[in-house]
């Protein structure tokens, strides 16, 4: 089959889509369709639905939708040509794309170049594993199992100039096939040809889909350059490849990963459990990288090396992530060298610690930044604040810049509104304005100057969830389309939660009476309001209607779940004391981005 447009085609028409997503996940039918729980978001009741007449699923929890390609592409982390290789490979429909015979030469010669690549990784491999050599030492010395070893298909280079050559050369490769690998050095004085890499453990670099593309050599004596790379190939540009990016693309589940320089390290943190994890090869973090970094995460926990370099190379990859916006952390290593070092010397769980707790990049930057300065002295307390402030006025959320104002504020003892003016610059006493002709016209509407609470709706919170049970115990048609959007966490009244979780194992029910639901542990209070609501008034065959009623209800609970993190950020401060200043400020900072995510939730309804 030439044309890709006919590819696609025929793999939709051929392809189950509950076939394949089963799996994946576990489904049950649903009348004519199928249902679960969503993969791609936590969830304990199910959302993820499977329309088997159109060949399509969506997830009324997180939005997520499209055919059994996008499923797929999601699944496994794959962009879209390679998802339709992997399908049309398990259902047997044959790919040759119409392309010249220039393409057609340069994609047989990739292939080429991977099979010499696996050749070689083989090699290295049995070297490490065929007898006592010191590779083996150095990566058991490291702390690596065998186990370990074998799945990153580790290596050892032996002391010899030219034993991967003549080995590549009996395999049927050429010597200048060997030379545009990068495998073999050739020098034209004297038509000289030797191993590029001798007497190195060596790391096979994969690219994401798990092809080798080139290797990494680490010295075993004092010889200079302590590491050395494959150089740039057909198939290989260490710019553009992220080491471990092959296993740690399924690992991904919460769209957070974690960011290391090393191999070691990668593979060290690999083997206690931290999977979710890439590095650079050899460089600071490139822009290439970062976009690679974009597709699978949004959120990169920087876990660089805790010297001079490592502190210089996580400021460089903090600019360039946060160009793509992506969300920033820097893990704290202690008196660890680097992240290797760390999970050795303190195990798995502190390392899942340092990483829940790690540091918002701005405070990272500024924390930095206050080693350039000695804030005893005046001159450099206020240099430091104005540098400090242009750190702050990056961020675009108000409740990040209050908080870090007022961080900076106990750091150098300069009042919150000062360090404010600086960053607003002009803007300031504009915002100051605005908010104060706020406040006197809300002082103005009552006699005793008090403001009310806003409300997200008229009739209270209480009122339009209980609204909202009465018509999906009611009408069945209305019923399957609001299960489809809400679940037991978008509810205020755990009488509410109670009485949704039976509707839903009852939902095939044409008309639940309110009598059938008294056997479940519900307030009689809560029972009579039910009995009161009249649906007389409501247009119930319009959509919409019930459409906004359930989206009422999901910014009621979000409201209120802000308003008990402001509470608790509160009370915090007020008792926070100072001989845990830094912990406060953590959970401080917590919860402020709890609030930043529950805003955007908001908008987005």
């Amino acid at each position: 089959m030439n044309d890709i447009k006919e590819i696609i085609d025929e793999l939709k028409s051929r392809c189950d889509i509950v076939s394949t997503i089963s799996q994946y996940i576990e489904v049950k039918q649903s009348g004519a369709n199928y249902k679960g729980l969503c993969p791609f978001h936590g969830e304990k009741t199910p959302s993820f639905y499977i329309n088997t007449s159109k060949q399509i699923y969506k997830c009324f929890g997180c939005g997520e939708g499209g055919d059994v390609i996008n499923f797929v592409m999601k699944m496994e982390n794959l962009d879209f040509m390679d998802a339709v290789k992997l399908l049309a490979k398990q259902y047997g429909i044959e790919i040759n794309t119409n392309m010249d015979e220039e393409s057609k030469i340069r994609i047989e010669k990739i292939k080429r170049f991977q099979d010499i690549h696996i050749e070689a990784a083989r090699f290295y491999f049995s070297n490490l594993i065929s007898g006592k050599n010191y590779g083996y030492e150095y990566f058991r010395k490291r702390g690596l199992d065998d186990k370990i070893i074998k799945k990153f298909g580790l290596g050892y280079s032996l002391a010899s100039w030219n034993s991967l050559m003549d080995y590549l050369i009996s395999k049927g490769h050429t010597k200048e096939e060997l030379v545009a690998c990068g495998l073999i050095t050739h020098k034209e004085e004297g038509n000289k040809a030797y191993d590029k890499f001798r007497n190195r453990v060596m790391f096979p670099i994969f690219d994401y889909r798990g092809n080798v593309i080139g290797f990494g050599g680490r010295v075993l004596d004092d010889s200079l350059p302590k590491y050395l790379n494959s150089p740039d190939t057909l198939i290989f540009n260490k710019r553009q490849n992220l080491y471990g990016l092959n296993f740690a693309r399924k690992e991904i589940n919460t769209k957070t990963i974690v960011l290391v320089e090393g191999y070691m390290d990668l593979i060290s943190l690999y083997q206690y459990g931290i999977k979710n994890v890439v590095a650079t090869l050899g460089t600071a973090l490139t822009e290439q990288q970062g976009m690679l970094i974009k597709r699978y995460a949004d959120t990169a926990i920087i876990s660089y090396d805790s010297d001079a370099a490592g502190i210089k190379a996580t400021l460089r990859a903090i600019e360039i992530l946060n160009k793509l916006d992506i969300s920033v952390k820097i893990l704290d290593l202690r008196d660890s060298k680097d992240p290797d070092e760390f999970i050795r010397k303190y195990g798995l769980n502190e390392y899942k610690k340092a990483m829940d707790t790690s540091i918002h990049q701005i405070k990272y930057k500024i924390d930095n930044l206050k080693q350039n300065f000695n804030i005893q002295k005046d001159e450099d307390r206020m240099k430091f604040a104005k540098e400090a402030s242009k750190i702050i006025k990056e961020l675009k959320s108000a409740v990040e810049i209050d908080y870090y104002t007022k961080y900076l504020s106990n750091q150098i003892d300069i009042s919150v509104e000062s360090i404010k003016r600086e960053v607003y610059g002009k803007q300031y006493d504009k915002l100051q304005n605005k908010k104060y002709n706020k406040f006197e016209k809300y002082s103005n509407k009552k006699e005793d100057k008090t403001i009310e609470k806003p409300k997200t709706i008229i009739n209270g919170e209480k009122f339009v969830e209980k609204n909202l049970i009465k018509i999906i115990l009611e009408n069945k048609n209305l019923r399957d389309i609001a299960l489809l959007k809400v679940d037991e966490n978008d509810f205020l009244l755990k009488d509410s939660k109670e009485i949704l979780n039976w509707i839903i194992k009852n939902q095939e029910l044409d008309k639940i009476t309110i009598d059938k639901t008294k056997s479940l542990n519900i307030g009689e209070e809560y029972l009579r309001d039910l009995e009161s609501i009249s649906l007389e008034s409501m247009n119930l065959q319009n959509v919409k209607s019930i459409d906004e009623i359930v989206k009422n209800v999901k910014k009621n609970t979000l409201h209120e779940k802000m308003n008990r993190l402001l509470e608790e950020q509160k009370t915090i401060e007020n008792n926070k004391n100072i001989s845990y200043a830094k912990e406060v400020d953590g959970k401080i900072m917590e919860i402020a981005l709890k609030i930043v995510e529950i805003r955007r939730m908001l908008q987005r309804l």
